[in-house]
């Protein structure tokens, strides 16, 4: 607290050397003095508020003593260097003034609260709804650029800014996905959707087309849309048929055959040596360049950047970057690839594709066949695998029953005329 106090209201520091220092503290008696230390065999080193500097040199003269390593420091000292000088007190007060405002601009925005959605996106949009680094604080309408950022973004369930100083916070809630809903009045059939044998059929709307052990063909219809009306027992009148969207479990055996290719010759980057090195500045989301043509007298090149950011309040860095950009020349040379890499790597790739042709299954099976032919290689994947073979596909419009028919209505003007024939 003296500390503060000193700066604000001023501090006068000195050594005080002399036969007669009691006579001196005894003259002092009156003042303000905060502290006193012993400085050698005959040196006292005082501190006093600076406004009793004179009397503490009138009091040193009165007794003999002398006053040595005077400083004065504190908030009056400093303004009183700038009497006489117009030029610095102007330039105090802008700083001032610079500061009392940028304390209200915002440097730093920050997302929390979403997942999926990435926090360049949700800062895009919050630049575009007036909210971004360089946006003075207090002339945000908060609340219009909530609702801006819910209507422009049908991602966000829930969007809050609050203001901290120079900071802002966005905490958004993304909304839930809504459920896929299957429009159960559509008709549709479920076919096959590779070639198999048939071990387990499990129709729950619609007639089956085929039995277990059955072999079928890609597209085939396994179970149909339109389903016959059985009448109940023991009648044997014929209710016609209705359309309903089948469904269905159809567990099959099938044999999948996949190949891939792949040049066993690929261009390979190599650099030349030249390249060049470029500054710049963003300060506020504004790019200052350091250099004079932008263009590039490279056809081939790699362009590396690197940021350095200033830091001074641990981790939360300024507005300020520093990008530094190499631009490394480069040309192709053909080079011959390694077979065995180029065939694992083909192995893999078809792996993957069949893993994503089985919605459900299991692959029992599978052998792999490598050809070369040139510079080529062909690697070709025989699989058998117990998969979910129904795919469901709709078709037409949804419609009741159809009946064995019934009789057409009767014109009762036809037959009035014929009556009186």
């Amino acid at each position: 607290m003296r500390i503060r106090l000193g700066w604000l209201l001023g501090e006068a520091s000195a050594v005080v050397t002399g036969p007669d220092r009691a006579a001196f503290l005894n003259r002092c008696a009156g003042l303000d003095l905060w502290s006193m230390e012993r400085r050698g065999e005959d040196g006292l080193f005082i501190r006093a508020a600076g406004r009793t500097l004179p009397r503490l040199e009138r009091a040193a003269a009165e007794t003999g003593c002398v006053l040595s390593q005077v400083r004065l420091r504190g908030l009056p000292f400093f303004l009183r260097g700038f009497r006489r000088r117009y030029a610095l007190a102007a330039g105090l007060l802008l700083c001032l003034g610079a500061v009392g405002a940028g304390s209200h601009v915002i440097l730093d925005v920050e997302v929390r609260g979403n997942e999926t959605l990435s926090d360049r996106a949700i800062l895009a949009q919050l630049r575009l709804c007036g909210v971004g680094v360089g946006t003075y604080g207090p002339s945000v309408p908060i609340r219009q650029v909530e609702n801006e950022m819910l209507r422009t973004m049908d991602s966000l369930d829930f969007c809050a800014i609050t203001l901290h100083g120079t900071r802002a916070v966005a905490e958004v809630r993304q909304a839930q996905e809504k459920p896929e809903v299957t429009d159960l009045t559509q008709p549709a059939d479920v076919v096959a959707a590779a070639d198999g044998v048939i071990l387990h059929m499990e129709p729950w709307s619609g007639d089956a087309r085929f039995r277990e052990g059955d072999g079928v063909l890609k597209g085939e219809v396994l179970i149909a849309g339109t389903m016959t009306l059985d009448p109940p027992p023991p009648g044997e009148e014929d209710l016609g048929t209705m359309t309903v969207r089948a469904e269905g479990r159809v567990r099959a055996m099938t044999w999948r055959t996949l190949s891939a290719r792949m040049d066993l010759t690929a261009k390979e980057k190599t650099y030349t040596g030249e390249g060049l090195t470029r500054y710049s500045l963003n300060w506020m989301g504004r790019r200052v360049n350091f250099y004079e043509n932008s263009g590039i007298p490279y056809e081939k090149y790699d362009t590396i950047t690197h940021y350095k950011t200033w830091e001074p309040w641990g981790g939360r860095g300024l507005p300020v970057v520093w990008a530094r950009e190499e631009i490394r020349a480069y040309q192709t040379v053909e080079t011959a690839l390694d077979p065995a890499w180029a065939e694992t790597l083909l192995k893999d790739r078809l792996e993957e594709d069949l893993a994503a042709r089985l919605e459900e299954g299991t692959v029992l099976r599978k052998d792999f066949r490598t050809r070369r032919e040139g510079d080529s290689l062909t690697v070709t994947m025989l699989a058998q695998c117990i998969e979910e073979l129904g795919r469901t596909r709709e078709w037409g419009r949804p419609g009741d029953a159809a009946g064995p028919g019934l009789p057409e209505p009767i014109d009762e003007r036809n037959e009035a005329q014929d009556t009186n024939d």
